[in-house]
């Protein structure tokens, strides 16, 4: 098969069909704490961001370690740079979404110092 824009979209979403339902269910419940926060004026983001960071850097370093694991690899099976680049990217992307995930929930939740 030859690598083409269309045919990665098209594994990708192979890939996460059948979690498409926590997906969707992931998205309702970001949305309710966006809304929560964003109905008391008294928390600022801010408050929540370092939280958030720890809680996406921590998804972000298991990634690392465990990625290989969750295709029946190890990290011995990383033969060459691409490898190595997607692993890595993937680490990069489980930290941003992760993040990005926590922040709103460690803001409704961060206490006043």
């Amino acid at each position: 098969m030859a690598f083409s824009l269309f045919g990665i979209l098209a594994v990708i979403l192979e890939t996460i069909r059948p979690f498409l339902p926590v997906i969707g269910l992931v998205i309702v419940v970001e949305i309710i704490f966006i809304a929560l926060v964003l109905r008391r004026p008294q928390r600022s983001w801010r408050r929540g961001l370092p939280l958030a960071l720890i809680g996406g850097i921590v998804v972000g370093l298991l990634t690392l370690a465990l990625g290989p694991w969750l295709t029946s690899a190890t990290h011995a099976d990383l033969a060459g740079l691409l490898d190595w680049l997607a692993l890595f990217g993937a680490g990069l992307a489980a930290t941003a979404l992760s993040a990005l995930l926590l922040w709103p929930p460690a803001t409704l939740f961060a206490h006043k110092e």
